[in-house]
């Protein structure tokens, strides 16, 4: 493809023209719109665009993160000017807190027309699949960014854009933020690929954007071959091999932007077509269950909210293990198979505390432990949260001495600390018919908490008679009485470490 000479759009750059030829520009005439901060790649981006022949909007978002952001709009502005491109500023907000390089994408994705081009370069490609990497991304996160139309720079490296700049005396902004070591694209860039290149003895960034572009090429392959495949075709998908069902699923459960289920809910899903388990919950409000061999989507028991955590499904089948073998209760025929194990629940008490350190960094939650059942679970929680949390605790009762709910509830403690204003959350141990929670919400919303949720580690499947709006969830079981882990009978078995069927001795 040939592209009109650089000086065409107001520059004189021999460097563009050498450049040129490893771009993946649009053809000279189409309309481009370009993200462009100010810094050298986005730059660098700008003026190869315009080298290129294309009709170009350069488009400067304004996060507002920093005293004088707004100086650097003028700098694209001019930049534009100069090389005959049209000029657009967005603004966008962003809230105090954690997470925020995340958010800042996300916000500025908002404001960005679809197909806008990205400075992104070989460095960021090498970042990116690192990053990738350490969130446990499969062949999809590892392939990183896609060459054509929206990174049109991807085979350049820094150190070109930065050339380039300086040659057509473009003053890049310097944004302070690239070398905070609190954001960890920054230590990635700074630290871990400075190391890999001294253990390598050579530049890893060119090794890892090859690597990316070898799985790339795996990975449309994958997509191809299970483009055939109908994701709610149970029999099918038992049929194919394992990778290709989890790529179909994860194509049919992505969520409104886009993202699919982590691989924990894929797996568990694929339990739900295999036939080991009737239903999950996958996140987000969705549940995935199976009937006459086709897999439904519908509403999960934890709302249709979109924050909701994953659910582990319990298969409702009769587990061939019962529990194990332990001095105090080993001849004791009440103690039926075991429903969540150890090693399960440890797993997932360890995600629940992930996934709330998330969400409540800024605002450390005041954690409301339900007395007795739940002691155990609170305490193992708040160890797995990464924040200075509170606890405080009440207890209710509803079973007395009985295996069901009496469905009348009766506050036996209340708490010692004034919610008003405080971020609650309710830890509880198990719920079946969804009254004592729904009693405690009002009781406790009442009481003027900034926000109030629920983080229940059982729910007992298809007894619910009252709504259920729960943020967290740990697993979802069959309709059985279990004890363990905090969960008694008459207040014995409360130190079992797994949850198991208690069965009633005649």
């Amino acid at each position: 493809m040939s592209h009109p000479q650089p000086e065409a759009a107001g520059i004189d750059s021999g460097g563009a023209a050498r450049l040129l030829g490893r771009c993946t520009f649009p053809p000279a005439g189409e309309e481009l719109f370009c993200a462009v901060s100010g810094g050298a790649d986005s730059l660098a981006l700008l003026v190869l665009a315009c080298a290129a022949g294309c009709r170009v909007t350069a488009i400067h978002v304004d996060h507002g993160l920093r005293p004088g952001s707004g100086a650097e709009a003028d700098v694209v502005d001019a930049a534009a000017r100069r090389l005959g491109a049209q000029f657009r500023k967005e603004q966008v907000w962003i809230e105090p807190g954690g997470n925020v390089e995340a958010r800042a994408r996300q916000a500025r994705l908002g404001v960005l027309p679809p197909g806008t081009a990205t400075g992104h370069t070989v460095d960021d490609q090498a970042e990116t699949v690192l990053l990738n990497l350490c969130r446990g991304a499969g062949l999809d996160g590892l392939a990183g960014m896609r060459a054509g139309r929206t990174h049109p720079i991807l085979a350049l490296r820094r150190a070109e854009t930065v050339a380039l700049c300086a040659e057509v005396r473009l003053v890049p902004v310097a944004d302070p933020s690239n070398t905070d070591l609190r954001l960890r694209r920054n230590r990635i860039r700074h630290e871990v690929l400075p190391l890999l290149c001294a253990v390598a003895e050579r530049d890893v960034a060119p090794v890892l954007a090859r690597q990316a572009g070898l799985l790339a090429a795996d990975a449309e392959l994958l997509a191809e071959l299970a483009s055939d495949i109908e994701a709610a075709d149970a029999t099918a998908l038992r049929l194919v091999p394992a990778p290709i069902a989890r790529r179909v699923l994860r194509a049919w459960l992505r969520d409104e932007q886009g993202h699919p289920p982590d691989a924990a809910a894929i797996e568990r899903v694929m339990d739900v077509a295999r036939g080991d388990a009737g239903g999950t919950d996958v996140g987000g409000g969705v549940r995935v269950r199976r009937s006459r061999g086709r897999l439904v989507v519908g509403r999960s028991l934890t709302g249709a909210g979109g924050a909701a955590s994953r659910v582990a499904a319990v298969s409702a089948g009769v587990s061939a293990d019962r529990a194990p073998t332990r001095a105090a209760h080993c001849d004791d025929a009440a103690l039926g198979p075991v429903v969540v194990g150890e090693a399960e629940l440890a797993a997932r008490v360890a995600e629940l505390g992930a996934q709330i350190t998330r969400d409540y960094v800024g605002r450390p939650p005041l954690l409301i432990g339900v007395l007795k059942g739940a002691f155990l679970f609170m305490s193992d929680l708040a160890r797995a949260i990464a924040l200075p949390v509170e606890c405080d605790f009440m207890a209710v009762a509803s079973y007395g001495t009985s295996t069901r709910t009496s469905g009348v509830v009766r506050i036996v403690k209340d708490l010692d600390l004034d919610l008003s204003g405080r971020h609650v959350l309710v830890v509880e141990d198990i719920v079946d018919s969804g009254l004592t929670l729904s009693y405690l919400r009002r009781n406790l919303a009442a009481r003027g908490p900034a926000s109030l949720e629920v983080c229940a580690l059982l729910v007992k499947a298809g007894l619910q008679r009252a709504p259920l709006d729960l943020r967290y969830v740990g697993f979802e079981i069959p309709p059985d009485f279990v004890v363990g882990y905090g969960l008694d009978m008459n207040e014995h078995y409360r130190n079992l470490p797994y949850v198991c069927r208690y069965i009633e001795v005649p």
